[in-house]
């Protein structure tokens, strides 16, 4: 996966509307609800098998009989929670991303700017922080969904910008044809 489709999917899994739990004891505790219609001991041994422990590890993890792990482990659980994490709540958020609300985008990176007399200036850094409508978001999904190159999620995202930032929805520079986005150092999305 390319930096544009990382952190769409991390925008994606991390739209919940609480903090997951904080303590390792707590996580594992969630984990192991979400094992329904299975005994204590089976969900035990399903969670120790997502994580790489043994069930009496994980068992000593929900006991709060061990409180810290190895920092890779950590890893593990926490993206096991986040996955699972409030998903309607998820859901839904993505679902008025792309359909009214549009997705917020921190941006650090080279744009590029073409109108009918050729190009403006020489490509420069810029850093933006805008919120894309969702047309942008909903094209940026669709594209991510399809298997869009990463040039190609660059280019829906410099559209978005060129529409919502560079002519200012049409009232400003109407001459700009194109806006590109390269060398990008930084991106982020935050859905709602």
């Amino acid at each position: 996966m390319g930096l544009i489709e990382d952190r769409l999917e991390e925008a994606a899994e991390t739209a919940y509307s609480q903090p997951i739990p904080k303590t390792l004891g707590a996580r594992i505790r969630f984990l192991l609800k979400q094992e329904k219609g299975v005994s204590r001991a089976e969900a035990a041994r399903a969670v120790a098998e997502k994580i790489g422990k043994s069930q009496r590890t994980v068992e000593r993890y929900r006991d709060d009989q061990i409180k810290t792990t190895k920092p890779e482990t950590a890893a593990v659980i926490e993206a096991e929670v986040k996955k699972l994490w409030q998903p309607i709540v998820k859901a839904k958020k993505l679902q008025a991303a792309i359909t009214t609300a549009g997705i917020k985008v921190d941006v650090r990176g080279k744009f590029g700017f073409t109108s009918p007399r050729g190009t403006t200036n020489d490509p420069r850094y810029r850093r933006l922080s805008r919120r894309l409508d969702a047309d942008t978001a909903r094209a940026l999904y669709e594209a991510k969904q399809a298997g869009a190159s990463e040039d190609e999620l660059a280019q829906i995202v410099a559209d978005g910008l060129r529409d919502d930032y560079f002519t200012d929805g049409g009232t400003r520079a109407q001459t700009l044809q194109q806006v590109e986005l390269t060398t990008i150092d930084h991106i982020r999305f935050q859905l709602g």
